[in-house]
């Protein structure tokens, strides 16, 4: 699979229709002789209907196969990786994010 790497600003934001959410950093966690690229981001709900609110959390789009293989038409660079489908190697993961990071939730692609 590919992950296009998103601008890592304070500035850029990524819009929904309740609110939006920033990318604050990529991080690489060492296991096993491999590098999992994890994205480390706040949510915040601030236009809708329900409430505000907001959360930090963690996606990992997985093992690294190749980083930064290419720029797409956009100028962001692109890496190739591979889900994380083991769930026991999960668990391992997410207690290393949460042992480093402040996060609320975890997605695994």
């Amino acid at each position: 699979m590919e992950y296009t790497h998103q601008p890592i600003d304070n500035e850029s934001h990524i819009n929904s229709i309740s609110g939006y959410y920033t990318i604050e950093k990529e991080i690489k966690l060492h296991y096993k002789g491999q590098d999992i690229l994890c994205i480390i981001g706040t949510g915040t709900v601030d236009s809708s209907c329900c409430g505000i609110g907001g959360c930090r959390y963690a996606l990992v789009p997985g093992y690294i196969s190749k980083w930064k293989k290419q720029i797409n038409s956009d100028g962001l660079a692109v890496s190739e990786v591979e889900p994380v489908a083991d769930k026991d190697v999960q668990k391992v993961v997410g207690a290393q994010l949460t042992d480093k990071e402040v996060i609320t939730q975890i997605n695994f692609w």
